[in-house]
């Protein structure tokens, strides 16, 4: 008898280690999976839903367009989302859309938040504040580094 409960007691032993062993899982490691969000974590094997995104708008013009303002505009100011962000001369050009490490006539870096889209409201004055251009553009996280031509 005592060989029995002595047998039934390590067996009974062994499937409580068994079990103990057998359902313990490995915690994935969380975090932001998506590459070009700012806060990427490259080790992350779960999106936790943490990502930021921003992106950088780039205003520009040709030399013809430059050439298209009234002679008395002689600079620029631009606002990008209410906000002042740079100014230039009116005929202040170039060639061809700036790369994204130029910052053409002006450029801003917005942060989106978490949404990977965003819609932002611009605005191109002259020197007295009249008013020659305005709208909305959408920035995307996916394409972070965006021109602006102006026509």
């Amino acid at each position: 008898m005592k060989k029995t409960i002595k047998t039934t007691t390590i067996a009974l032993a062994a499937l409580v280690l068994g079990l103990t062993f057998t359902s313990c899982k490995k915690e994935k490691i969380k975090g932001c999976t998506t590459s070009y969000a700012t806060n990427y974590n490259s080790t992350a094997e779960e999106d936790d839903g943490s990502c930021s995104y921003s992106a950088k708008i780039i205003f520009w013009q040709k030399a013809a367009s430059a050439s298209t303002w009234p002679l008395s505009v002689t600079a620029l100011k631009f606002y990008f989302d209410g906000q002042y962000i740079g100014s230039c001369l009116a005929t202040e050009s170039t060639s061809s859309a700036p790369g994204c490490s130029s910052n053409g006539q002006a450029s801003v870096t917005k942060n989106l938040g978490n949404s990977k889209i965003k819609t932002f409201s611009y605005s191109i004055k002259d020197q007295n504040n009249i008013e020659y251009d305005s709208g909305n553009i959408t920035l995307n996280a996916a394409d972070a580094c965006q021109s602006f031509e102006m026509q």
